[in-house]
């Protein structure tokens, strides 16, 4: 008898390109650098020596562009991934990552949907990894099998990509590998902007 397979509990991830984001880059980076440059910002998840912004960052008019293109990727995951009535930005902030620093494995608490977006991403400067949810799966011994399929990994890397929005459930563990980039000065540096959606009451 044939044996049938169903996959259960699925975690989904959405990636989203923006468009013309080589100007809204260019425009972005600026902007970050100058800021960080008067903020000595957070210690959160930041480790390493990296820049974590005040979580601010969604009442500076200035960022008004990119919200708009959050809030359009936003609406259409609500509708595909079945919420109502709309979503409300949370909390956004700024990442630099100088190389040799790194964030963390961790979730965002008291929201539902977590995001990244990519400014600035040089040659080894870390990519974004998420892990496996549930917790049964993280204490069976490691898997020895070839070719596993990629939605029984434990582990999966996503590659940083400039003008890419990645967003994905807030209790989904996520962090950042470490900045290897062999740049000098601000060639180096890897900038992100994260952030963290809420479902609205009616």
């Amino acid at each position: 008898m044939e044996i049938k397979r169903e996959i259960l509990f699925p975690t989904p991830i959405y990636q989203k390109m923006v468009k013309d984001h080589e100007k809204m880059n260019r425009y972005l980076f600026p902007l970050i650098k100058a800021w960080s440059k008067k903020d000595k910002g957070l210690e959160k998840t930041n480790a390493g020596g990296g820049w974590h912004s005040p979580t601010d960052m969604k009442g500076k008019k200035e960022y008004k562009p990119l919200i708009e293109e959050f809030f359009i990727m936003q609406e259409a995951i609500f509708k595909d991934y079945g919420m109502i009535p709309e979503p409300g930005l949370g909390n956004m902030w700024a990442n630099i990552n100088y190389p040799g620093s790194y964030n963390k494995q961790h979730m965002h608490p008291n929201c539902n949907w977590s995001g990244v977006y990519y400014v600035k991403v040089p040659k080894n400067s870390g990519n974004l990894f998420v892990e496996d949810p549930r917790p049964g799966p993280n204490i069976i011994l490691p898997r020895r099998t070839e070719e596993l399929p990629r939605a029984l990994w434990r582990v999966v890397i996503y590659p940083a990509i400039e003008g890419q929005i990645i967003m994905f459930p807030a209790w989904v563990p996520h962090g950042v590998e470490i900045n290897e980039s062999k740049e000098k000065g601000e060639q180096g540096w890897r900038v992100s902007i994260s952030f963290n959606f809420l479902q609205m009451k009616k």
